[in-house]
């Protein structure tokens, strides 16, 4: 005959031998029997189940001052990891993709670790992404324009000629155009600059509001903005004003750029981070199209990927903080150095012939910055468009 005793699963009975931890957090409880399936247990995980024996149970404060410590402390792996992976590219990424993953410390948390540092030196430091310098041009450099200017004229054929000649007065010398009635006077040369201090960039407020304003209030003569452009189906009428609005307002989008490149640069500054983070599989599935393989899984390409970005990162971090100090050339010399890691960590991860390797660095390159420049145009034109709003 059946017993009425219903069956008890042995993980609800006592426990036995219910101690503190050694790390005397006072709440957590570790058990010679497992806390999940109550097999007998040695050490810190149960054999059966893999559960790391110890409940959790701690104040909120002790949760995450772990949780900090776990992911952002620099711990003898770390070290161990960085080190090897500056005199040995791409072996770290290899071993790890390979098995060998106590050794190391994990690709996610170091990407999140080093990135993070990263960013709290271009805030320390104060650096932009990106800013535009604004320098007048020489007298030779005005001269090379003009000469430029009428070759291409000159080439351009006599009615193209015939034409401009009509919708214009003339030209005038030292930087300066005549568009119907309006001086044109943009003598300047426009550079883009990365990573780099407000008070490093040079900036003649004079010639660009001066060109600003004449750019605004001239009015070339274009046929298209004098008629109402056709309108969609069901869309709204576009007009010449409101062509005219949009562009004065990607003008003072503009000068917003130009003339403060600290407020500018907020909003790129808050979506760089996620861009990047963005990046990294992208870069792996850009290593697939190119090189496969036993060896070369869509998991490799990823571990390489984290990796990468994170040398990259602290390259990047370390040219940052010599410009502190005036070096010069540091950030081309950083971007060469990251360029010829790259290729080291590929041909040791992948073992394949340096014809292959920077080959495959060369396209992997080149289409990783399309994607990247075309994320950050698109965020660089959205904050233009809205700068002026």
């Amino acid at each position: 005959m059946a017993s009425d005793i219903p069956d008890i699963d042995p993980g609800d009975g006592e426990i036995a031998d219910v101690h503190p931890p050694a790390g005397g957090h006072g709440a957590a409880i570790v058990a010679a029997a497992c806390l999940s399936c109550a097999a007998a247990i040695v050490g810190p995980y149960c054999a059966r189940c893999g559960q790391k024996n110890d409940d959790m149970r701690r104040s909120s404060f002790i949760l995450f001052k772990d949780f900090v410590k776990d992911t952002f402390a620099f711990d003898s792996r770390m070290w161990k990891t960085l080190g090897l992976m500056a005199v040995a590219p791409g072996i770290v990424a290899t071993s790890y993709s390979h098995g060998k993953r106590s050794r190391y410390t994990p690709p996610v948390r170091l990407f999140l670790v080093v990135s993070f540092l990263f960013f709290l030196d271009l805030g320390l430091t104060r650096t932009m992404f990106m800013a535009l310098e604004v320098v007048p041009k020489t007298p030779a450099e005005i001269a090379a324009d003009k000469a430029e200017f009428e070759e291409a004229i000159k080439a351009a054929g006599p009615e193209t000629l015939a034409a401009l000649e009509a919708a214009r007065d003339g030209r005038a010398v030292d930087g300066v155009f005549v568009i119907d009635d309006q001086s044109i006077q943009c003598d300047i040369n426009i550079r883009a600059r990365f990573f780099v201090r407000p008070q490093d960039i040079e900036f003649d407020e004079q010639k660009w509001r001066s060109c600003a304003e004449s750019i605004s209030t001239a009015r070339a003569e274009m046929e298209a903005a004098e008629k109402d452009a056709s309108p969609d189906a069901g869309g709204a009428e576009l007009t010449s004003s409101d062509i005219q609005g949009a562009f004065e307002r990607v003008v003072a989008g503009v000068n917003l750029m130009v003339s403060n490149p600290a407020a500018f640069n907020a909003e790129i500054n808050a979506w760089l981070p996620r861009v990047m983070f963005f990046m990294a599989p992208v870069l792996a599935l850009i290593m697939a199209m190119f090189i496969r393989g036993r060896d070369a899984l869509l998991f490799d390409h990823i571990v390489l990927s984290l990796y990468s970005h994170a040398t990259g990162f602290a390259i990047i971090g370390a040219a940052i903080l010599l410009g502190q100090f005036g070096v010069p050339y540091v950030f081309p010399v950083a971007i060469a150095a990251f360029g010829a890691y790259f290729i080291a960590a590929l041909k040791r991860a992948y073992r394949r012939g340096w014809v292959k390797t920077v080959y495959s660095a060369a396209f992997v390159s080149f289409l990783y910055l399309i994607v990247l420049a075309s994320i950050v145009g698109i965020i660089i034109s959205n904050q233009i468009w809205r700068a002026a709003a």
